[in-house]
């Protein structure tokens, strides 16, 4: 090979290096712009979703007595849901209003923890779709016959976790809320007489009275007419538009395929998925 052929294509090989380089610098730092503004991209390159929860609000989320396996309606859903994005769901266990501030401050993906839909937080979070429906009810000692509607707690004392709708509509009502960080606990306080009341989802209620045997001390003294409607908050924001469409469209796969009211009936006894 003659000298000026070899430099001709030596330079060539070069060029074509260095525009190969330059191609696939491009195509990540796209790729990379891309995933910095769309929240699902991050999540399935990560392979996980992040979801807070409490862990200790049965039947939604709360610990096997045998195993200590995290467990609950709302842990299966979002498992479920989790598939269908294509990634694993990895929970993190916090109190009710860290999770929510979690996720307003990006610190979680989601919440899966029955978080109703209000007005007051559509203002703060992008909701999915429901995936879930409930009703809040009162409850009170067997024995007290001076509550009997959410209009009679005005004066009275009740227990709720700190940041949920039901100490919202304790505090709306004119009760005086007790802060506390579960079922359990709420219910303590009914029961010793240290509060007057709580407020909670009929679907847990039902559940604490049928496995703790307490259900001829205590009662359901008042049922919400209006719907509550289960869905998972997310950060506000375009970011997060994909993600929501996303788990909207799993939520609705996950119905018409009837897996919602499967896993429904196992922890409740009822199709709750179903307005």
């Amino acid at each position: 090979m003659n000298k000026v052929l070899s430099t001709v294509l030596s330079a060539f090989m070069i060029a074509s290096l260095a525009g190969c380089a330059s191609s696939s610098a491009s195509s990540k730092a796209a790729s990379t712009t891309s995933a910095e503004g769309d929240h699902l991209a991050r999540i399935q390159a990560a392979g996980k979703i992040t979801v807070a929860t409490e862990g200790v609000w049965a039947p939604f989320t709360y610990h096997d007595e045998t195993s200590d396996e995290l467990v609950g309606f709302d842990v299966e859903v979002a498992k479920e849901v989790a598939k269908k994005l294509g990634v694993e769901a990895e929970f993190k266990e916090v109190n009710f209003d860290g999770g929510l501030t979690g996720v307003q401050q990006g610190t979680f993906d989601m919440m899966a923890n029955g978080v109703d839909v209000t007005e007051e937080r559509s203002n703060s979070y992008d909701f999915t779709e429901p995936y879930a429906y409930d009703h809040a009810v009162i409850v009170t000692s067997a024995d007290n016959d001076s509550i009997k509607s959410f209009e009679d707690l005005k004066g009275k004392t009740t227990a709720n976790s700190v940041g949920s709708t039901y100490a919202q509509m304790g505090e709306d009502n004119g009760a005086s809320v007790t802060n506390v960080d579960t079922l359990g606990e709420t219910m303590d306080l009914v029961l010793n007489g240290t509060v007057d009341a709580t407020i909670n989802a009929n679907t847990s209620v039902q559940d604490y009275f049928n496995t703790t045997g307490n259900a001829d001390k205590l009662k359901v003294a008042a049922t919400d007419s209006e719907t509550t409607d289960y869905a998972y908050p997310l950060k506000k924001g375009t970011d997060n538009d994909t993600l929501r469409e996303a788990i909207n469209k799993a939520i609705k796969e996950l119905r018409e395929e009837g897996k919602l009211k499967e896993i429904s009936e196992k922890y409740f006894g009822a199709d709750i998925t179903a307005e």
